[in-house]
């Protein structure tokens, strides 16, 4: 079984697309395939097996309860659950700018994607906060953003490969600079060339930096906003998608319905229609 919740609001910081529960049957399985965005598996019961791929090489994970696993953007993976065990979860989607630094700081990436926690009560303060989330679907928008980085929190703490934050003032002077100038100009026909003169930057040095701290290109970041955005006047108001268009800065309705699909996977009216239902 299945929740799900479709969040979408505009922090820079984090942004959660989705979270949820399964009980999984034996051998349930996804891909070999891709996700568009982080994920991390939570592991409540039973076992069973992540398939992941780096340098052309490829490894395969036996996972058991207690243990979590990440998935990152665009990484061919696959896991299934035990035959005779098989595994039920948690799991959250998510993105946005500090969620790279958060993985590193919890030792976790492509690399190393297991989750072992270094006390049982520091994985029960990691899970419990996303079954918080879980159980809490009345929840207001700030309480489970709340919640949310409470989890990130205790998944830093609680992670026995956790590492020590790295500190650059001026790095992230200029990632803050980039966010408050899209927050202020997403709406016009803003680009990265504006973007990278706003801090006096070359174009290209701008765009490597960037996405060096963030894992994500600066244009990238700038299409995630506006859909931030377009998702808030789509549950909030009845204006037609092509006024919407508009005022996150497309002028072309059809390249923000394309823009709009690859981010969310689904059209624009098919999204207003998910959202009415829940």
């Amino acid at each position: 079984m299945k929740n799900y919740l479709f969040l979408n609001h505009e922090y820079f910081d984090i942004t959660i697309y989705q979270y949820g529960s399964q009980q999984c049957r034996p051998y349930h399985t996804f891909g070999p395939g891709m996700r568009s965005h982080y994920l991390i598996h939570c592991i409540l019961s039973g076992a069973g097996t992540y398939c992941t791929s780096l340098g052309g090489r490829d490894y395969k994970y036996q996972l058991h309860q207690g243990q979590a696993f990440l998935i990152e953007p665009n990484k061919l993976v696959h896991y299934y659950a035990d035959g005779e065990h098989p595994w039920e979860y948690m799991w959250i989607e998510f993105d946005g700018m500090k969620a790279k630094e958060y993985l590193n700081q919890a030792g976790l990436c492509q690399a190393s994607p297991v989750y072992h926690p270094v006390s049982d009560q520091g994985r029960q303060e990691f899970f419990g906060y996303l079954k918080q989330m879980l159980e809490s679907p009345q929840s207001l928008p700030c309480e489970l953003m709340g919640l949310s980085y409470l989890f990130f929190g205790a998944l830093i703490r609680s992670s026995r490969n956790s590492k020590q934050p790295v500190k650059n003032n001026i790095q992230d002077f200029y990632v803050q600079s980039t966010a408050d100038f899209v927050e202020n100009h997403y709406m016009e026909d803003i680009t990265v060339e504006d973007m990278a003169a706003n801090l006096n930057l070359n174009r290209t040095y701008f765009s490597k930096l960037f996405k060096k701290i963030t894992a994500k290109s600066p244009q990238d970041f700038l299409i995630q906003y506006r859909m931030n955005k377009a998702c808030e006047l789509l549950r909030s108001t009845d204006l037609p998608v092509s006024q919407v268009a508009q005022m996150v800065g497309y002028c072309n309705p059809f390249h923000f319905t394309r823009a709009f699909k690859k981010v969310l996977q689904v059209p624009p009216k098919q999204w207003r229609k998910s959202q009415s239902s829940h």
